[in-house]
């Protein structure tokens, strides 16, 4: 079985990260898991086994890690992001659209904001997700979580 426990995973392990808005609630929590369980527990690239882990946080980021000595193909890759479209289609929420900021406000609360309304509501100073971490030891440390200014979208910012 090629699915782990996430912390049993290297921080150098290769990580998707996938915002979700909007946020699931337990119900959808639960069933997400278990099909992403499913999924992994299958997953294999030229038939050998992908060891892999996954994480739900804050109900709006799926975290997918990979470990650094597994294979994975293009097809195998393919596959996990036709199991997203069909949680996009399940459960009427917004995985993979790549046009989103998540930022998080002053009482903790995530919203995910398309790039217009960031740019018209958000700062140099805003918290702001940034899905493209790429190793699970960003996401152990924080290191997703940070101001604008220092990710991604605080280039969407006027200057």
């Amino acid at each position: 079985m090629p699915r782990v426990d996430i912390n049993s995973l290297p921080a150098t392990s290769r990580t998707w990260l996938f915002g979700i808005s909007p946020a699931l609630d337990e119900t959808q929590s639960r069933q997400v898991l278990q099909r992403v369980d499913a999924f992994l527990d299958e997953w294999a690239a030229h038939g050998a086994p992908v060891t892999s882990a996954r994480e739900l946080i804050e109900g709006s980021f799926l975290a997918i890690a990979v470990d650094e000595r597994s294979e994975t193909s293009g097809c195998s890759i393919d596959r996990m992001f036709g199991l997203l479209r069909q949680f996009e289609r399940d459960l009427g929420v917004q995985i993979l659209d790549s046009n989103r900021v998540f930022v998080r406000h002053a009482d903790g609360r995530v919203e995910a904001l398309s790039r217009a309304d960031f740019r018209d509501r958000g700062d140099r100073h805003t918290t702001v997700y940034d899905t493209l971490a790429e190793r699970l030891g960003d996401i152990r440390t924080g290191h997703w979580i940070r101001k604008a200014e220092d990710a991604w979208p605080g280039k969407l910012l006027p200057s």
